[in-house]
């Protein structure tokens, strides 16, 4: 953690705005200034201000205990995953529906990354660093299963190329809306629009991906799918632009109102590396329930 730091604004930083002096006193993004005005962890005069305000000469700006980003998030101890495997310097978790991967805040503890920090504190620093600390892919917040994380940076970056080499194997479960049948390739093509993505005719992103049914019912159906690509929000987006979105995913037209929605990374496979991780119980064919 940093100490908390006073300054006077003098004349080089009278008639700036209270945000880009603090950055540039710091040595912080003025986007992570930000935060830590919202928070009221930067006073002026004793007080919180807002990031616009501009400095007078002989103003006290008090920048309260913060982390850096660079930092590496706060081991939790608190939250345990099932480890599904380790080798190879990496960690593949079970990683439950409503926990995020990461943290986007250096004070924020409730997440993957959190807990992994607390048994493989050597992960801190590893790959893109910081708050990203070990994170080979990533998982929506809702989404459950297998979650990957590297321990060291040879791993980091074996796991890295094999992604981008497109070597990688990942299933998926969901249950989706109506009566899915058969398989299916899809190729579309995606395009980010704030926290959803959106089919577009041209440009965006290729997303590819084979869906085939393991159960079929009049109301739901229990869909399994190979992703080709790595694409935001793919899996949710392509089902729905089929008629068939995921139980539960209100974002892209889900009339379920679920705590997740029901989409499972239930395994992922590169090179000599395989980690699976068991169907929640919403998830299981009927069958499988039945014995």
């Amino acid at each position: 953690m940093e100490p908390q730091r006073t300054f006077e604004v003098g004349p080089a930083e009278a008639g700036l705005r209270l945000d880009a002096v603090v950055a540039r006193a710091l040595g912080l993004s003025r986007g992570w200034v930000r935060k830590l005005l919202d928070a009221e962890r930067v006073l002026l005069a004793g007080r919180p201000a807002a990031k616009g305000t501009i400095l007078r000469l002989g103003d006290r700006v008090d920048v309260l205990v913060f982390a850096r980003p660079e930092a590496g998030p706060i081991a939790n101890p608190a939250i345990v995953l099932p480890i599904l495997r380790q080798s190879a310097g990496l960690v593949a978790v079970d990683k439950p529906a409503g926990l995020p991967v990461h943290p986007l805040d250096p004070d924020e503890t409730h997440t993957a990354l959190n807990a992994l920090v607390a048994c493989h504190p050597e992960l801190v620093g590893v790959g893109e660093g910081g708050l990203r600390s070990g994170v080979v892919h990533r998982l929506d917040p809702g989404t459950s299963g297998v979650l990957i994380f590297a321990l060291c940076e040879d791993a980091w970056r074996a796991a890295r190329a094999a992604f981008a080499g497109k070597r990688v194997a990942k299933r998926y479960v969901a249950r989706v809306h109506g009566a899915f049948s058969g398989e299916r390739e899809i190729e579309l093509r995606l395009e980010n629009r704030g926290a959803h993505v959106r089919v577009v005719e041209l440009g965006g992103r290729l997303a590819l991906s084979r869906i085939h049914t393991l159960e079929t019912g009049p109301e739901t159906s229990l869909v399994e799918i190979e992703m080709r690509t790595g694409v935001r929000h793919q899996i949710r987006a392509t089902l729905a632009e089929l008629g068939h979105p995921i139980v539960g995913d209100r974002r892209y037209g889900s009339t379920a109102e679920l705590d997740r929605h029901w989409l499972h990374a239930a395994s992922i496979a590169w090179d000599d590396f395989a980690a699976e991780a068991e169907l929640p119980p919403e998830l299981k064919p009927a069958a499988t329930d039945a014995r």
